[in-house]
């Protein structure tokens, strides 16, 4: 559809300041954080109300136009870049924290909201959302990590998204408004409608409100960086810490080769270079203590050694995928965010980090970088091939050991995706992952989306 001729139409279903077709506006939502290529759509919009979310999807599947939900446009799998010749449906303007119920632990809030600047909003009184997308958390929306499932260095003792969502307003691909869930922390009621939503990547609906489940803040915690003179100890020790440590929030690995990335920045000169684990115990004071005295234990029984003189662990975790991104420019970085079983992460980290020395052999093992880092206590790992830099690999090279690697994860019992999502490059292995499954995705899909406008091209 013309640009111009949808641009008329959404005039008559929205305020005007709610619409721009000004190549600048459109640029600025054709791409999203991940080295994927942007698609400029032909027109955005910035809904402020449910009703105005379900006008424009009414007109969108009347005319048949893709529309892409977008928040702050921190994904890493291409699910915000837009489809071409379609709709951008901006979220951003409906950020307002609708409800705070401190007896309840909940909070009601419109997609919009930042993960950080809501957390700021109920830390007055003494709750947290505990899901954290790590260093993005200053431009993650709730309805992005909703959508993906998102979760981050706690998610060994918080859980993901969806462990704290309890209710969500939707709007379908028919432009019907549906609410589904509720205020209880535990229902029986039926089918778990609100389920299909999370992590579906405004694939199924678009969401509108949120009602979320918060935590108090715990009363101490401490943190510690250990070095291990291999990988496979780290992940040794990072597995039987999440077995056994129950006051351990976080247990975050990182290889040698993005250590020493750090070690070219101004002021970390000092940092080991060395495979680290990085932990994190929450509680009481004697508990955080009792943890700590554990975590140091398990690390020796791995020929870890504790690190001092590197400051505030986490300070450096925030800046690994920065780092790895500013190295590999200009061409970027292709990543994965596999999850294994913890019995096996030794082991797919070994084979990650050969590059192709998986049974088949997809690649030749050989002078190319895999940087590799996540959150060991849950199995999740992330690794990054540079484009760019030292050890660089071309696209095609790159995207061929990316599959590969996904698939192994699978293989070994796991999932194609830890917490980004599938979007654009990961519906491959998706199916792999689920033979019988996403035949299943598809018609709940078409349940949902008859007209197939909603963020086609991505999940499935």
């Amino acid at each position: 559809m013309d640009g111009d001729d949808l641009a008329a139409a959404l005039s008559r279903i929205l305020p005007a300041a709610c619409i721009s077709r000004r190549p600048e506006d459109l640029r600025a939502v054709a791409r999203d954080e991940s080295d994927l290529p942007g698609v400029l759509p032909v027109c955005r919009c910035r809904p402020e109300t449910t009703e105005q979310v379900a006008a424009v999807i009414r007109l969108a599947a009347a005319r048949g136009v893709p529309v892409t939900a977008r928040g702050g446009g921190s994904g890493l799998e291409g699910g915000a870049i837009p489809s071409a010749g379609g709709l951008v449906l901006d979220l951003s303007a409906m950020d307002r924290v609708l409800e705070v119920s401190p007896e309840e632990r909940l909070v009601r809030v419109q997609p919009g909201v930042v993960h950080d600047r809501l957390n700021r909003l109920v830390g007055g009184h003494g709750l947290f959302f505990p899901p954290s997308p790590g260093g993005s958390g200053d431009m993650a929306t709730i309805g992005g990590m909703v959508s993906t499932d998102a979760s981050g260095i706690y998610a060994l003792r918080h859980g993901g998204t969806r462990r704290w969502v309890r209710g969500i307003e939707v709007v379908t691909g028919t432009g019907d408004v549906m609410r589904v869930g509720g205020r209880v922390p535990k229902s029986s009621a039926g089918y778990d409608l609100k389920s299909l939503f999370i992590g579906s990547e405004g694939t199924l609906g678009i969401l509108t409100e949120v009602t979320l489940g918060l935590e108090p803040v715990p009363p101490e915690s401490a943190r510690i960086a250990l070095a291990f003179p291999g990988i496979e100890e780290a992940c040794r020790a990072a597995a039987e810490m999440a077995g056994y440590v129950p006051e351990a929030a976080a247990v975050e690995i990182v290889d040698r080769e993005t250590m020493g990335l750090l070690r070219g920045l101004p002021g970390l000169q000092d940092v080991p270079e060395a495979h680290l684990l990085m932990v994190e115990t929450q509680g009481r004071r004697e508990d955080c203590a009792a943890g700590m005295e554990s975590v140091r234990d398990i690390a020796a029984g791995h020929q870890g050694t504790v690190v001092t003189g590197t400051g505030d662990p986490w300070a450096l975790r925030h800046r690994l995928t920065r780092t790895i991104r500013e190295t590999s420019a200009p061409g970027g970085v292709v990543r994965t965010d596999c999850a294994v079983p913890l019995p096996a992460l030794a082991t797919f980290v070994r084979e990650a980090k050969a590059a192709g020395g998986f049974p088949g052999d997809v690649l030749a093992p050989g002078p190319r970088r895999v940087y590799v880092f996540g959150h060991g206590g849950v199995g999740i790992v992330h690794c990054l091939l540079p484009l760019g830099g030292p050890g660089a690999w071309t696209p095609g090279e790159a995207r061929a050991a990316r599959t590969a690697i996904a698939a192994r994860a699978v293989a070994l019992g796991g999932t194609v995706s830890g917490e980004h999502g599938i979007g654009i490059g990961q519906r491959e292995v998706l199916a792999q992952e689920h033979p019988h499954g996403v035949a299943w995705m598809r018609r709940l899909k078409a349940l949902f989306d008859p007209h197939g406008i909603l963020n086609p091209g991505k999940v499935l």
